[in-house]
């Protein structure tokens, strides 16, 4: 039997090869423009984007106006409690910032020794000092309202001739004087400094420029038996200060 063969003729192309050509000079069809949906649905996400770098400046600005207001609100509410606690009276109020004062100068860097002796003349800031005298420790005093005052130990007052040698009308703040023993501890003075005759003139009265208040009294509370050495003077609490040494 004769086998009849199956491939084509050399003339002939196979179904396949005949459409490859075809197929690839083919070109793909143009893309269809942007339907309605497909630009609403670009313009919700743009839309987001913006709402989203708006919602974090706005984050920002809060977080940095609440940092500016942190720290004077702090002092408001720390003024409120001591006004609260002390009543709002004077002395109190006062007693509250001497005792602050004095932890303050307990932690303050030692300044230069005591050069200067009773009756010579020393200058901090825009304030003269002359130290006249210091009275002899006492238990009690009779203040300007005729009230007895006692001292937990005893009191002792220094007094000083004071003059603004600034151009502008100043007032001294007690709690920047310190007394000072001989272990070079700091006392500050007695909150019964307000009742004490003739310490208005000084500590609530501004001291006009030229003008010099004398024998101004300061008064401390200390232990009985403390060996002063001497007294330090500021004109404001960032002052330098000056010491003055007691007899």
């Amino acid at each position: 039997m004769t086998e009849h063969g199956t491939s084509p003729s050399p003339g002939t192309e196979s179904p396949a090869e005949s459409t490859a050509p075809a197929r690839a000079g083919v070109t793909a069809p143009p893309t269809a423009p942007p339907t309605a949906q497909t630009r609403a649905e670009a313009s919700a996400r743009a839309a987001a984007e913006v709402a989203a770098g708006k919602a974090l400046i706005r984050a920002e600005r809060w977080w940095f106006a609440r940092k500016r207001v942190a720290l004077p609100s702090a002092v408001v509410i720390v003024f409120g409690i001591i006004m609260v606690t002390t009543g709002g009276n004077g002395t109190g109020f006062f007693r509250t910032v001497t005792n602050a004062a004095q932890l303050t100068a307990e932690s303050s860097p030692t300044i230069r020794p005591a050069t200067a002796v009773l009756g010579k003349s020393v200058r901090d800031g825009k304030f003269a000092f002359t130290v006249t005298s210091m009275e002899q420790p006492a238990k009690s005093f009779t203040d300007r309202f005729g009230t007895t005052q006692t001292a937990q130990g005893v009191f002792v007052v220094v007094r000083m001739d004071v003059t603004n040698i600034g151009y502008e009308a100043r007032t001294l703040t007690a709690t920047d004087l310190y007394l000072v023993d001989h272990q070079g501890q700091r006392y500050a003075t007695s909150s019964a400094i307000s009742s004490l005759a003739g310490a208005e003139t000084i500590f609530y009265e501004k001291i006009n420029p030229g003008h010099t208040v004398k024998f101004a009294p300061v008064l401390f509370d200390v232990a009985p038996g403390t060996e002063i050495a001497s007294i330090e003077l500021h004109d404001s609490m960032s002052s330098t200060g000056v010491r003055v040494r007691l007899p």
